[in-house]
């Protein structure tokens, strides 16, 4: 098994501000009334949940930084479901709103998916028989 990489990578960085912009934009428009312009399934919350919403992805960025392994787990989660969000709109809404509602999950689960960022939520381990510094 690898060890963790010491440094954040590049697309871990990535991922997170996308999670921040998002989060501080869904945020924002909750605060300002116009929730509705979101789109997707967060139109659909009442304002505090779009805020709640927000905030959990502001909480989810901050966890890919740490290199928590569940906020991988739970933005991979959540980008399928979007996707299966999507499939269904292509009959419910048409092509375009499922285009549309498929292309930030389809980045995420790709940039989510490159072996940089899956090595960055190893946990490191300890050699056997070795202490927490890695001393014999």
């Amino acid at each position: 098994m690898r060890e963790r990489p010491s440094v954040t990578p590049p697309l871990v960085t990535v991922l997170a501000i996308l999670l921040y912009v998002g989060g501080g934009l869904v945020i924002t428009f909750a605060l300002i009334g116009s929730g509705r312009s979101v789109g997707g399934v967060t139109g659909m919350l009442p304002v505090w949940g779009q805020a709640l919403y927000g905030a959990f992805y502001v909480v989810l960025a901050r966890a890919l930084q740490l290199g928590l392994r569940w906020a991988r787990l739970v933005l991979l989660t959540l980008c399928w479901i979007g996707l299966a969000i999507a499939v269904l709109d292509v009959h419910i809404r048409g092509p375009q709103t499922a285009f549309e509602q498929a292309v930030w999950p389809v980045v995420y689960v790709v940039l989510a998916s490159r072996a940089s960022v899956r090595e960055w939520f190893v946990p490191n381990v300890t050699p056997a028989g070795g202490d927490l510094d890695g001393e014999l």
